[in-house]
């Protein structure tokens, strides 16, 4: 009978080490987007170069329900065009961070800032001239902050689950 009640308690924290590993697995791919959008964000801060670009279009957009909202999130779309060593390119990046705001007031304040036909100063990637952003500001951690948690309390449950118990 302690042989079946240890098995048992076994397949418990199993349990618990397959739902650690499941939530490290989520926070590692949330982990590595946030950090991709991070990184090009702070490389639009620290080394784009200014171009003149036109607003070809500058309207909002509704991105659905997220986890930050607890609703629908609005994003500027901002659709410009601007020309580096002679080609014309054309992009609606307003900023590699961010999912937006919870309020269409807010993305529509942004929005009207650009109107059509209108020039902007954009900042584009001099290797990759169809790299372009218009808010190239300093990025800030946002999500990274409760990646680490999560992260932590994903290789916590693995631990535990396999561990072994103590005989009582």
């Amino acid at each position: 009978m302690n042989s079946a009640r240890s098995v048992r308690a076994y397949g418990r924290r199993y349990e618990v080490a397959a739902a650690g590993l499941l939530i490290l697995a989520a926070t590692a791919y949330f982990a590595y987007a946030a950090l991709w959008s991070y990184a090009w964000q702070w490389k639009a801060y620290s080394s784009f170069l200014p171009v003149e670009a036109t607003i070809i279009e500058a309207s909002v957009q509704s991105r659905g329900s997220t986890s930050t909202t607890r609703g629908q999130s609005f994003v500027p779309h901002i659709v410009y065009r601007y020309n580096v060593a002679g080609v014309d390119y054309e992009s609606n990046r307003y900023f590699f961070t961010g999912d937006g705001w919870s309020d269409f007031v807010s993305a529509e304040s942004v929005a009207a800032r650009f109107p059509r036909g209108s020039a902007v100063r954009v900042y584009v990637d001099a290797a990759s001239p169809q790299q372009a952003v218009i808010d190239r500001s300093q990025p800030q951690p946002g999500i990274l902050l409760y990646v680490l948690p999560l992260s932590l309390f994903g290789f916590a449950a693995i631990v535990y689950g396999l561990l072994p118990r103590r005989a009582r």
